[in-house]
Protein backbone atom coordinates (compact mmCIF):
# COMPACT_ATOMS: atom_id res chain seq x y z
CA UNK A 1 0.00 0.00 0.00
CA UNK A 2 2.86 2.75 0.85
CA UNK A 3 5.33 1.68 -1.29
CA UNK A 4 5.43 0.89 -5.55
CA UNK A 5 1.56 0.70 -5.22
CA UNK A 6 -0.43 2.73 -7.73
CA UNK A 7 -2.44 3.69 -5.01
CA UNK A 8 -2.22 7.91 -3.86
CA UNK A 9 -1.02 8.53 -0.35
CA UNK A 10 -2.33 11.62 1.32
CA UNK A 11 0.07 12.63 2.70
CA UNK A 12 0.98 13.43 6.61
CA UNK A 13 -0.24 16.95 5.99
CA UNK A 14 -4.42 16.23 6.31
CA UNK A 15 -3.59 13.71 9.59
CA UNK A 16 -1.54 16.82 11.56
CA UNK A 17 -4.16 19.36 10.95
CA UNK A 18 -6.98 17.23 11.67
CA UNK A 19 -5.04 16.11 15.06
CA UNK A 20 -4.20 19.55 15.49
CA UNK A 21 -7.74 20.54 14.91
CA UNK A 22 -8.79 17.59 17.85
CA UNK A 23 -6.24 19.63 20.27
CA UNK A 24 -7.55 22.65 19.76
CA UNK A 25 -10.77 21.35 20.38
CA UNK A 26 -10.15 18.97 23.79
CA UNK A 27 -7.44 21.77 25.13
CA UNK A 28 -10.26 24.45 24.36
CA UNK A 29 -13.21 22.37 25.70
CA UNK A 30 -10.65 21.04 29.07
CA UNK A 31 -10.01 25.26 29.71
CA UNK A 32 -14.12 25.55 30.14
CA UNK A 33 -13.65 23.11 32.77
CA UNK A 34 -14.29 24.40 36.93
CA UNK A 35 -14.52 23.12 40.10
CA UNK A 36 -17.97 21.98 39.75
CA UNK A 37 -17.67 20.69 36.59
CA UNK A 38 -19.35 17.01 35.36
CA UNK A 39 -16.67 14.60 35.03
CA UNK A 40 -18.11 12.77 31.59
CA UNK A 41 -18.78 16.27 30.00
CA UNK A 42 -16.07 18.32 31.33
CA UNK A 43 -13.03 15.99 31.80
CA UNK A 44 -13.88 12.00 29.74
CA UNK A 45 -15.26 14.19 26.87
CA UNK A 46 -12.13 16.39 25.94
CA UNK A 47 -9.46 14.01 27.14
CA UNK A 48 -11.02 11.55 24.24
CA UNK A 49 -10.62 13.92 21.81
CA UNK A 50 -7.13 15.10 22.92
CA UNK A 51 -6.44 11.29 22.52
CA UNK A 52 -7.48 11.23 18.87
CA UNK A 53 -5.03 14.06 18.76
CA UNK A 54 -2.10 12.76 20.04
CA UNK A 55 -2.66 9.19 18.12
CA UNK A 56 -2.95 11.29 14.50
CA UNK A 57 -0.54 13.91 15.25
CA UNK A 58 2.43 12.41 16.97
CA UNK A 59 2.94 8.90 14.79
CA UNK A 60 2.07 11.36 11.82
CA UNK A 61 4.71 13.61 12.08
CA UNK A 62 7.46 11.14 13.11
CA UNK A 63 6.58 9.29 10.00
CA UNK A 64 6.77 12.48 7.95
CA UNK A 65 10.50 12.83 9.36
CA UNK A 66 11.58 9.54 8.62
CA UNK A 67 9.91 9.09 5.20
CA UNK A 68 12.57 8.99 1.97
CA UNK A 69 15.46 9.18 3.92
CA UNK A 70 18.43 7.45 2.48
CA UNK A 71 18.79 3.81 4.05
CA UNK A 72 22.20 4.54 5.33
CA UNK A 73 20.49 7.44 7.39
CA UNK A 74 17.43 5.88 8.60
CA UNK A 75 18.55 5.03 12.22
CA UNK A 76 20.51 8.99 12.54
CA UNK A 77 17.52 10.31 11.31
CA UNK A 78 14.68 8.26 13.58
CA UNK A 79 17.14 8.66 16.43
CA UNK A 80 17.53 12.21 15.98
CA UNK A 81 13.40 13.00 15.74
CA UNK A 82 12.82 10.11 18.81
CA UNK A 83 15.57 13.09 21.36
CA UNK A 84 13.43 15.67 19.59
CA UNK A 85 10.66 14.24 20.85
CA UNK A 86 11.34 13.59 24.24
CA UNK A 87 12.88 16.34 25.13
CA UNK A 88 10.34 19.06 23.80
CA UNK A 89 7.95 16.87 25.31
CA UNK A 90 10.25 17.78 28.48
CA UNK A 91 10.86 21.00 27.96
CA UNK A 92 6.85 21.27 27.39
CA UNK A 93 5.93 19.65 30.78
CA UNK A 94 8.52 21.76 32.27
CA UNK A 95 6.79 24.96 31.14
CA UNK A 96 3.17 23.91 31.49
CA UNK A 97 3.94 23.19 35.24
CA UNK A 98 5.85 26.02 35.99
CA UNK A 99 3.16 28.24 34.03
CA UNK A 100 0.27 26.59 36.42
CA UNK A 101 1.97 26.97 39.69
CA UNK A 102 2.79 30.71 39.12
CA UNK A 103 -0.70 31.15 38.12
CA UNK A 104 -2.52 29.19 41.28
CA UNK A 105 0.10 31.03 43.28
CA UNK A 106 -0.86 34.38 41.64
CA UNK A 107 -4.61 33.48 43.07
CA UNK A 108 -4.49 32.17 45.82
CA UNK A 109 -4.33 35.28 47.87
CA UNK A 110 -7.60 35.93 46.48
CA UNK A 111 -9.71 32.97 46.21
CA UNK A 112 -9.88 29.88 47.74
CA UNK A 113 -7.09 26.98 46.79
CA UNK A 114 -9.14 25.16 44.57
CA UNK A 115 -9.87 27.84 42.77
CA UNK A 116 -6.67 28.89 42.78
CA UNK A 117 -5.47 25.36 40.91
CA UNK A 118 -8.51 26.04 38.71
CA UNK A 119 -7.24 28.67 37.84
CA UNK A 120 -3.75 27.58 37.30
CA UNK A 121 -4.71 24.73 34.62
CA UNK A 122 -6.87 27.11 32.35
CA UNK A 123 -4.18 28.94 31.70
CA UNK A 124 -2.37 25.13 30.85
CA UNK A 125 -5.31 24.01 29.00
CA UNK A 126 -5.29 27.29 26.53
CA UNK A 127 -1.43 27.14 26.32
CA UNK A 128 -1.88 23.47 24.79
CA UNK A 129 -4.96 24.63 22.67
CA UNK A 130 -1.98 27.43 21.40
CA UNK A 131 0.40 24.47 21.06
CA UNK A 132 -2.05 22.78 18.94
CA UNK A 133 -2.98 25.81 16.78
CA UNK A 134 1.23 26.09 16.22
CA UNK A 135 1.65 22.36 14.94
CA UNK A 136 -0.99 22.97 12.66
CA UNK A 137 0.82 26.30 11.25
CA UNK A 138 3.94 24.28 11.22
CA UNK A 139 2.23 20.91 9.61
CA UNK A 140 1.38 23.42 6.48
CA UNK A 141 4.70 22.76 5.29
CA UNK A 142 4.19 19.22 5.26
CA UNK A 143 4.18 18.15 1.24
CA UNK A 144 0.64 17.73 0.29
CA UNK A 145 1.33 14.42 -1.05
CA UNK A 146 4.09 11.64 -1.04
CA UNK A 147 5.89 10.73 -3.96
CA UNK A 148 6.21 7.41 -5.16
Amino acid sequence: MWGGSTKRYPGARPLALAGSACFLAGFGWLSLAHADSGYVTSVLGPTLLIAVGIGLTFPTLMAAATADVPEGDVGIIGGLANTASQVGGSIGLAVLATAASTRAASEADGSSPVDALAAGYDLVFLMAAGLGLAIAVVSLLLPRRRRG
